[in-house]
Parts: C-alpha cells; sequence; structure tokens
C-alpha cells in the first residue's frame, strides 16, 4: 500500500478489498493451469487487487494501480 501513488489510491484498495472481502467468490478465477492456488483478482476504476479466498476472509497477494 505504501508503494501507491496517493491517497486516492489507497482508498480506492482499501474500499475494493472491503467489496471483495464481503463476498470473496464472485470475482473471477484467474488460477494459471496447473496452479495450485485459487488466485482471483477485482477492478476498481484505477486499481485492482490479486487475492486468495479463505472461508470468508481473503489474502491479498498483489496490489496494483494506474497513476
Amino acid at each position: 500500500m505504501a508503494q501507491l501513488p496517493d491517497d486516492r489510491a489507497r482508498q480506492e484498495v482499501t474500499a475494493l478489498v472491503e467489496v471483495t472481502r464481503m463476498d470473496p467468490r464472485v470475482w473471477p478465477d484467474v488460477r494459471d493451469p496447473g496452479s495450485v492456488e485459487e488466485i482471483r483478482e477485482a477492478f476498481g476504476r484505477r486499481c485492482w487487487i490479486h487475492y486468495i479466498p479463505h472461508a470468508g476472509a481473503i489474502e491479498v497477494r498483489d496490489i496494483g494501480s494506474v497513476g
């Protein structure tokens, strides 16, 4: 989060994480063939997260932002 460009991007990522946490199974599965992890992704207007659902919670694996 500290590497995001500004407070607005951090706020957007935080909001996206909260929405995703509320229902982590609604976002698409983006597993590579042969992967053992159930990596999914969710997108905001200027940001995205890659995460893994775990029993009603999520583990965020990657965060990104455009600009």
